[in-house]
């Protein structure tokens, strides 16, 4: 029979091997930097008003087996996380340029993963710009098959891109090999053109001028990040996502929105400080 002592050892095993597989599962994350995806010009402050992404534009992470899976239309962009990525119209975000025909993009990840595939995708000529992305917009070039193995920090793949004018968007597509999920980035690119810079976004959502924005379910929020939830104002401790204002920990009331304006027209030395976490 075994021993108490060899049980606990085993068990403790056990656990160290849970805690590492676990630890790989979730450090998979990278991003298109040629041509710079819509993240990655967020976190540059190319891209504005793009929420928590641009903290962690390697971390646009869904379900995978797209098309047949992945996030719902609409969705696409912001891998169904950072949901300010899928507002799409003809000029709100930063465009690079780009041509029809060779290139190479290159993907720079912050932990590597056992992959299956990566595939690149680009809108169709007839599709409307000023429409969510959905998955009827897209249609494949490329597919570079890894049958599993672990790609390098540095990911290059040399594709063909179909001739198309003017604005377009591409989505790049990497599907790990050992979980179910994938990473998708998408690009905006302008044909045979040169740089636009972005156009204002606005935010719709803005319950009053310089109030911060509604609070969205799904939406990933870091520590410092402040919402208004049923109008009142929250700042955010730490990572958090799903969890309601006012009703979970991680959340710290502030300010009622409605005193707000008059709070303002007071000194500003009545104004609440605000803290950031590190």
């Amino acid at each position: 029979m075994m021993s108490n002592k060899m049980k606990l050892t085993v068990g403790v095993g056990i656990v160290l091997v849970s805690l590492f597989a676990f630890a790989i599962s979730i450090s998979a994350h990278g991003y298109v930097n040629e041509p710079k995806s819509r993240a990655l010009l967020c976190a540059e402050g190319a891209n504005y008003s793009c929420g928590s992404v641009i903290y962690e534009p390697q971390s646009l992470e869904a379900p995978g087996n797209f098309p047949e899976g992945g996030p719902a239309d609409g969705r696409i962009a912001s891998a169904d996380i950072f949901h300010e990525l899928d507002e799409q119209t003809s000029d709100r975000w930063a465009k690079v340029p780009i041509t029809s025909g060779p290139f190479t993009f290159e993907w720079s990840l912050t932990a590597a993963h056992a992959t299956d595939k990566w595939d690149y995708y680009i809108t169709k000529e007839n599709w409307n710009p000023n429409e969510p992305l959905k998955r009827s917009d897209f249609e494949k070039f490329c597919t570079v098959d890894d049958n599993g193995e672990r790609p390098p920090f540095t990911v290059n793949h040399d594709c063909d891109i179909p001739e198309r004018t003017g604005y377009h968007v591409i989505l790049a597509y990497w599907e790990v090999a050992d979980t179910a999920n994938a990473f998708y980035n998408v690009i905006d690119v302008n044909f045979d053109g040169d740089y636009v810079e972005p156009g204002n976004p606005g935010d719709p959502e803005e319950p009053n001028p310089g109030e911060p924005p509604v609070w969205k379910e799904n939406q990933v929020y870091l520590g410092g990040d402040r919402v208004t939830y049923d109008g009142s104002v929250y700042e955010a401790k730490w990572w958090t996502r799903n969890e309601i204002p006012g009703e979970a920990n991680v959340w710290e009331f502030i300010r009622n929105v409605a005193t707000s304006n008059q709070e303002n027209s007071q000194s500003s030395f009545d104004s609440p400080l605000v803290f950031f976490n590190f």
